[in-house]
């Protein structure tokens, strides 16, 4: 579904990635987990198009994402649902016209239509009777599944979780995971997930890429992963404080810092 050739990109003059390359398979479930800040979420943002890397290419479907001009961008986005990270609910709206916005905003359906899709993604995920209630009446847990729904409305052949894991309970993770793996199984849809809780990536995800250092450091099936010989998936999925990852970040000598004379010679 995607592959990613070489691609070397910066954001704001500092260099994200350099010449990484993975692929994503078709119809899995497949997790992009790394240290903070390596670019994730960017990479992403890469295969929607809202960047586009100094060399290398995005494949999307078989779609040189950045190539596409602004109403082929637009076509694939459509195909694509994305959840955000904090669940980026309009707050202003119910449950139920979160779920419809995309429908409102894209499409010219009768809203007789419009009101039988969003009740049957609402459905699927567990909150018809939600509709009517606002955001803030909502539970992290079911903030994320309204989110969910508002992803698969348009029955994508994509979706990217960004950090969907994050701030929820026990309870509400469980959920969520069943309904990632029940969503990729029985609508077919291709999942990519960006998240760092990886006894919970381990429950749903396929395949795993590592990414550190702007590339691909290590790849493979969670089980594979968590005995991986690559001193990155041991410091990473073994959480140890030091290691590719250093606990101190670079600086001069610490008595040079405190302005520390020895004793003269």
């Amino acid at each position: 579904m995607v592959r990613v050739v070489e691609l070397s990109s910066e954001l704001s003059g500092k260099k994200i990635f350099e010449r990484i390359s993975l692929e994503i398979p078709r119809g899995k479930i497949t997790a992009v987990m790394g240290p903070s800040g390596t670019g994730k979420t960017t990479l992403l943002r890469h295969m929607t198009g809202q960047l586009h890397g100094v060399s290398g290419k995005v494949w999307v479907d078989g779609l040189d994402v950045a190539a596409l001009e602004r109403k082929q961008l637009y076509a694939l986005r459509e195909r694509i649902g994305f959840l955000f990270q904090n669940s980026a609910l309009l707050t202003d709206y119910s449950v139920f016209e979160n779920v419809a916005f995309p429908l409102r905003q894209h499409t010219r359906l009768p809203e007789i239509l419009i009101r039988n899709l969003v009740l049957l993604k609402l459905q699927a995920v567990g909150l018809r009777g939600a509709a009517q209630l606002l955001p803030s009446e909502l539970s992290g847990g079911m903030a994320r599944r309204v989110a969910l729904a508002r992803a698969i409305v348009f029955d994508p052949m994509l979706i990217l979780y960004d950090e969907p894991f994050v701030g929820l309970d026990p309870i509400a993770l469980n959920q969520v995971l069943k309904l990632i793996r029940t969503l990729n199984r029985e609508l077919g849809i291709t999942s990519i997930l960006v998240a760092h809780e990886f006894a919970a990536v381990r429950q749903v995800a396929d395949w795993v890429h590592l990414i550190a250092e702007g590339r691909c450091v290590a790849s493979g099936t969670p089980q594979q992963l968590a005995h991986a010989d690559s001193p990155w998936a041991a410091q990473f999925f073994g959480g140890k404080i030091d290691g590719p990852v250093p606990f101190q970040y670079p600086a001069s000598a610490l008595d040079e810092a405190l302005g520390f004379v020895g004793p003269s010679s």
